[in-house]
């Protein structure tokens, strides 16, 4: 059995969960995916794990907006702007994960096919463990999203879910941090 992820390990790294692109028709709902990326941004305040987002330059020139569910969940984030699909093609971004000193990515993000795509594989091709939230993923379609699971499976990522993440990172449910995790969980499900 693998162990379990230790926040101090882990970056959580958001790839354009971005207004504009957030809200287009993708194999999970907008209210799903927004859901969801609360929750993990919401995990990663409580876990205080260095979170970072990647977005795209809008088609009008105009800078990128993290979407509130990040944006107004996470107090500290750093932001990188991408040109190209791979994230760790961008020298910044990549010293940002480098010189938090840990081995442990949490990826998520939009597309399944593009952003994510490169996101985990290079991840791994990088040396690092590499976790992928399922649940704040959108693909395309659900058979290239399959394919893309199935390919990050095959390089060694291990498939995730915001809820399961929170279970994991928790520990004692009832004492803080562990307390604030379940909270997490019962937001989410609208307990």
């Amino acid at each position: 059995m693998e162990s379990k992820i230790r926040p101090d390990e882990a970056v959580l790294i958001f790839g354009d969960l971005q207004v504009g692109i957030a809200e287009l028709p993708l194999t999970v709902s907008t209210e799903s995916l927004k859901r969801s990326a609360w929750g993990l941004a919401r995990l990663g305040e409580i876990f205080n794990i260095p979170t970072l987002a990647m977005t795209i330059p809008k088609s009008d020139g105009g800078l990128p907006e993290i979407i509130p569910e990040i944006d107004g969940t996470r107090t500290q984030y750093d932001k990188f702007l991408r040109t190209t699909p791979d994230s760790f093609a961008n020298e910044a971004f990549r010293r940002a994960i480098e010189d938090t000193g840990r081995k442990t990515l949490i990826v998520c993000g939009v597309a399944t096919e593009i952003c994510l795509y490169w996101l985990a594989l290079s991840g791994i091709a990088q040396g690092y463990k590499v976790y992928v939230v399922v649940d704040v993923c959108g693909g395309l379609s659900v058979r290239s999203e399959d394919a893309a699971f199935r390919r990050f499976e095959a390089a060694g990522a291990v498939m995730t879910s915001v809820v399961s993440l929170a279970g994991e990172l928790a520990g004692d449910f009832t004492e803080p941090p562990g307390r604030d995790a379940v909270e997490v969980i019962y937001k989410m499900i609208g307990a």
